[in-house]
């Protein structure tokens, strides 16, 4: 149950579903939260006039549960409503359909060019996301080829087609603007083999989606992603046994690996119609806020903002990526070790924008429900992102879901005890045993 209080009246153990103003215009890293310091009080009174208060998720004195009225259908074990079994029967429709669209997807290479820019619901009754995954995946396919040709181009002594790359980059921006959980789910259904194609690709399309996020224009987007995608091709110049190390570089490797970067300076230069904005943003994508990054060492506000935004993209996709050296890890680990380099490695509030933009659950992340059943985020609600849509894969037992559904949790479906659905923890993508990205799109 919840209701609107005045900011002043907030106290300890108030569950905070909602404020006055944008959650992006605050410093709270959750969209609802159960308000547990002093200083959660002093900021909501500074930045907001009224909040509105969850009862049934607040504590304490403040805890209130939820009211059954009258005529509402009883649900809890046992116990099932008309409209229950038709949200769950709709729910597995769905995830027939987006299964269905995911695998068509999942580990090969279109051929087929794009169809018409996708309607909000196709006439096959396709949705928004699915439509964009049709229209999408074939200009991810053509991404994919140009790095391969990139790298031939490279062995071979040849310029570099950045005309092509440019207009790749181009059409990804475009659906980057049109739905961005589209391009950041075929980041994962296109992955392959080969870590530094898969690498690019996911920087270029993160590194866009977060410049959108905080209202760059469309060159600087742009600009953004083409850089993450070429900012690694210094590699090929790299000792491929020093790359695939599954040890600890010594300082001599670790310098040899370093001059990557000059070296992807060198290759873009022989081509002159390299836009300077991007030679900026590749030559200091290693650098870091506090001076302890690469070739220069810039700190500080000297290194343009671009750039930090490139790098700490890169540090966040390598994160969630297997390494020949380190496993990956959850999108949530990810995403407090980026919070702790705050003011470090990053300025504070770059790494404020950045938690924001992505979440604590982006596409593709493993999660365990209250229920114990395992899903996977499919979808991004952008009003709450604690509560985003997902798939429902293992059962409570952690057996396979012969039929997968989709929850909106924004919805507030309710388990089989008839409490409303809520996400425990992001889990490793190894967890039970699974991958996200192969156990049911393979």
């Amino acid at each position: 149950m919840n209701s609107t209080i005045p900011a002043s009246e907030v106290q300890i153990g108030m569950y905070v579903a909602d404020i006055d103003r944008p959650w992006v215009e605050t410093p709270f890293m959750l969209q609802g939260f159960l308000v547990t310091t002093s200083d959660e009080i002093q900021t909501l009174q500074r930045l907001c006039k009224q909040v509105v208060i969850d009862r049934s998720r607040s504590v304490g004195e403040h805890q209130r549960a939820r009211v059954i009225e009258k005529d509402e259908p009883l649900k809890g074990p046992g116990l099932r409503s008309t409209a229950v079994d038709e949200e769950e029967r709709d729910g597995r429709e769905e995830a027939s359909r987006f299964l269905a669209v995911a695998r068509s997807f999942r580990g090969r290479i279109h051929t087929q060019r794009r169809p018409s820019i996708p309607r909000v619901r196709a006439a096959d009754g396709r949705s928004r996301l699915e439509s964009e995954l049709f229209y999408s995946a074939p200009i991810v396919d053509d991404v994919y080829r140009a790095l391969r040709e990139t790298q031939v181009a490279i062995d071979a002594g040849d310029n570099i087609d950045i005309a092509r790359l440019e207009g790749l980059v181009g059409e990804m921006a475009q659906g980057v603007e049109r739905n961005s959980d589209a391009l950041m789910w075929l980041t994962r259904l296109k992955r392959t083999d080969r870590y530094t194609y898969d690498h690019a690709v996911n920087v270029s399309v993160h590194a866009m989606v977060f410049s959108r996020f905080i209202g760059l224009d469309t060159q600087s987007i742009r600009q953004l992603g083409l850089a993450g995608l070429l900012q690694d091709i210094g590699k090929v110049r790299i000792d491929p046994e020093v790359l695939a190390k599954a040890g600890p570089l010594d300082d001599k490797e670790f310098e040899h690996v370093r001059a990557h970067v000059l070296h992807t300076l060198a290759l873009l230069k022989a081509n002159n119609t390299v836009d300077p904005e991007i030679f900026g943003i590749i030559a200091a994508h290693h650098e870091r806020f506090d001076g302890s990054g690469y070739p220069r060492g810039l700190k500080g506000m000297n290194i343009p903002l671009a750039a930090e935004m490139a790098g700490l993209v890169d540090t966040y996709c390598a994160m969630t990526r297997d390494r020949v050296y380190l496993p990956a890890v959850s999108s949530q680990r990810a995403m407090e070790e980026i919070n702790r380099l705050r003011n470090t490695l990053f300025r504070d509030a770059l790494v404020d924008q950045f938690l924001q933009c992505i979440g604590l659950y982006p596409i593709g992340t493993l999660v365990e429900l209250n229920s114990g059943e395992v899903a996977v985020v499919i979808q991004q609600n952008q009003v709450r992102r604690l509560q985003p849509r997902v798939i429902v894969i293992l059962a409570p037992d952690k057996a396979v879901e012969r039929f997968p559904r989709i929850l909106d949790l924004l919805m507030q479906p309710e388990t089989a005890a008839g409490e409303p659905y809520r996400i425990l923890r992001a889990l490793p993508p190894n967890a039970y045993g699974i991958d996200p990205n192969d156990f049911y799109l393979a």
